[in-house]
């Protein structure tokens, strides 16, 4: 096999590299509040620190961009391929049956928030300098792995790398999604519809809230009606009466943002069956159920809407309904459209406008996305899929997502695994976790990667 001594160096490091992920997993380093040399709060300066240490320690250049990103460095050469991960976390969350920050091992599977989503690669990336290093492989180019601490939330670390002058990557990749090697993400476009209420509802709604974050499928909404309100319950929403006001409860299925269709939306479930029993709200508040039973309902992919389009070879649109906000005062709801290649970014936000305003809604678009796109024929892709299928024997053609990777903060660069075909996504779930083996073979390709990226 072409990359035997890559394999071989790994497989000797095992224990090394998995007791620096538990290191690093130890560490809940969620976004908190800004402190003098941690703009991202404790946790992330410790996993940022930590990652800086162990370079050093294994003997490399690192750099320390602002306690917002740094990098560990191999190598000589004008030119600099980089891999670009993060040592950031989503909050742990309820429902884990171990330690999220244990990185117990059960099973044969390591449990703990940052295991795959980025912790356990990018820490295995250091390592795979580290290999490259001892086994005197020759390279052209000099190799960064460089890891910020903000990309759950933004990711301002990258944008801060970028507008700061460091110096850019020839070419790279980002180890935080899928195998064989994503060259597509679709754009993205973050909306907040919105009402000031000024006519009232004929049933008096106190609230109607739910959402956990604007890019995942609600999977629970929750009305509140003054007084006794007439709804029969359903094996998914229950009813309950509390302080002498009516409690609804609509339980869907969380899914990411660009996966709508792999959830069940807990809002639009409670405003169907609002119709279905023949109740109208009335008012701005009736307005806006309408809106979301017509132009969004059980479609996934904007039709109604007017934002659908399709391509080949990058897909089709989702619409993803995130969050929902209502008072007696004001109404607010959340979508997330991802879109894919050849879309006409600028008709698809005046049909959304067009839509919500023909509901009274006024359409804010408040965030966006760009889309990322290199060749499947690339120098780049051919590699990273090469070696792939070199490691694994297994054929596969490049792939196209609607999530977005850091990879859309460079130049020549592109998403490679660590997750392989078929395997489950329990990233940012309960649980999170990573086959131990599977783990060892993802950092033995990112390594034999990060060796062709380096090599003219």
């Amino acid at each position: 096999m072409k990359y035997e001594n890559i394999n071989k160096k790994i497989e000797e490091m095992r224990e090394e590299i998995l007791a620096s992920i538990k290191e690093s997993v130890a560490i809940e380093s969620v976004k908190g509040e800004a402190k003098e040399n941690a703009p991202y709060g404790e946790g992330p300066k410790k996993a940022l620190d930590h990652a800086l240490a162990l370079g050093e320690k294994l003997g490399f250049k690192t750099g320390n961009l602002d306690n917002r990103i740094g990098w560990v460095e191999y190598g000589e050469g004008e030119e600099m391929a980089a891999v670009l991960g993060h040592v950031d976390i989503v909050p742990l969350g309820e429902g884990w049956d171990y330690d999220p920050l244990g990185c117990e091992i059960h099973d044969g599977k390591m449990y703990g928030r940052g295991v795959l989503d980025d912790k356990g690669p990018t820490i295995a990336a250091i390592y795979g300098l580290k290999a490259i290093r001892d086994l005197e492989l020759p390279i052209d180019r000099r190799i960064r792995v460089i890891f910020g601490c903000d990309e759950e939330n933004g990711s301002s670390c990258v944008q801060h790398y970028v507008e700061s002058g460091a110096e850019m990557p020839t070419i790279g990749f980002t180890p935080d999604a899928d195998f064989p090697v994503i060259f597509f993400e679709k754009g993205q476009s973050f909306w907040e519809l919105t009402k000031r209420v000024e006519e009232k509802s004929t049933v008096k709604v106190l609230s109607i809230k739910g959402g956990t974050a604007k890019n995942v499928v609600m999977p629970r909404c929750t009305m509140v009606v003054e007084g006794d309100f007439d709804f029969k319950e359903t094996e998914a929403i229950k009813v309950t009466k509390e302080n002498g006001n009516t409690v609804i409860v609509s339980n869907g299925r969380g899914a990411h943002g660009s996966t709508p269709h792999l959830g069940t939306n807990s809002a639009i479930q409670l405003f169907k069956e609002l119709k279905a029993q023949g109740i109208n709200l009335g008012g701005d508040l009736q307005r806006l159920v309408d809106f979301v039973t017509e132009k969004i309902g059980d479609e996934t992919q904007g039709e109604s809407l007017g934002a659908f389009n399709s391509d080949e070879e990058t897909g089709n649109t989702s619409v993803c309904l995130g969050m929902i906000d209502c008072t007696e005062d004001s109404l607010e709801v959340t979508l997330d459209i991802r879109y894919p290649n050849h879309t006409d970014r600028d008709e698809l936000v005046a049909n959304v406008k067009k839509s919500a305003e023909a509901y009274g809604l006024e359409g804010n678009l408040v965030g966006e996305g760009k889309m990322l796109y290199v060749s499947k024929e690339s120098e780049l892709v051919q590699k990273l899929v090469n070696v792939y299928t070199e490691e694994t024997g297994d054929v596969q053609e490049p792939i196209a997502i609607g999530g977005g990777t850091y990879a859309k903060a460079f130049n020549n660069m592109v998403a490679f695994g660590p997750i392989f075909p078929g395997d489950p996504d329990v990233i940012h779930q309960p649980n999170e976790c990573a086959d131990v083996e599977k783990m060892i073979k993802s950092y033995q390709i990112i390594t034999a990667a990060m060796y062709e990226i380096a090599c003219k």
